[in-house]
């Protein structure tokens, strides 16, 4: 199972052949942009709006378990609040609503237990985030897939 999420990931993250064809769910909303392009986007807008301490999550890692490794150690060390995992995500959101991209990455899955609660970590801006509960844990642990489809949905630089 491990290895099959990690392959989806190593074949998405690879860049659409086309421009007309990334960010779409033909291509598996594979980014338009380079990641060190997208990640300078992401990190400009979190210097202005997150604290210093939420910045080294400002970068789309979108590899399940570095991700998942990074938010946690982050808030455990209290370096960065989660009443600021808003801010990030709307800076990695790029103030677009990336729910469909998030869907069809499963994150509204049923096999989750959560319902389509994480989906509004996809539109920070629209949904909004509001109060975390344990309920969150699932959404938190699945922290690549706001951020794959934040990068995915640039489209240009």
């Amino acid at each position: 199972m491990i290895l099959i999420i990690f392959l989806f990931f190593v074949s998405t993250i690879s860049f659409a052949s086309g421009k007309s064809e990334c960010g779409t769910p033909e291509s598996d909303y594979a980014p338009c942009i380079e990641k060190n392009k997208a990640d300078r986007l992401f990190q400009n807008c979190c210097k202005m709006y997150a604290p210093e301490g939420c910045l080294p999550l400002c970068e789309y890692i979108t590899d399940e378990f570095t991700s998942r490794s990074l938010i946690i150690d982050i808030l455990k060390s209290k370096k960065c609040s989660l009443k600021h995992l808003s801010t990030v995500l709307f800076c990695a959101s790029q103030n677009q609503d990336n729910r469909k991209c998030c869907e069809h990455l499963k994150l509204g899955d049923p096999a989750l237990g959560v319902g389509k609660r994480c989906l509004r970590f996809c539109d920070p801006s629209g949904e909004g985030i509001g109060a975390l509960s344990k309920s969150d844990l699932t959404c938190i642990y699945n922290f690549n897939i706001p951020l794959y489809c934040g990068m995915a949905n640039i489209k240009e630089y």
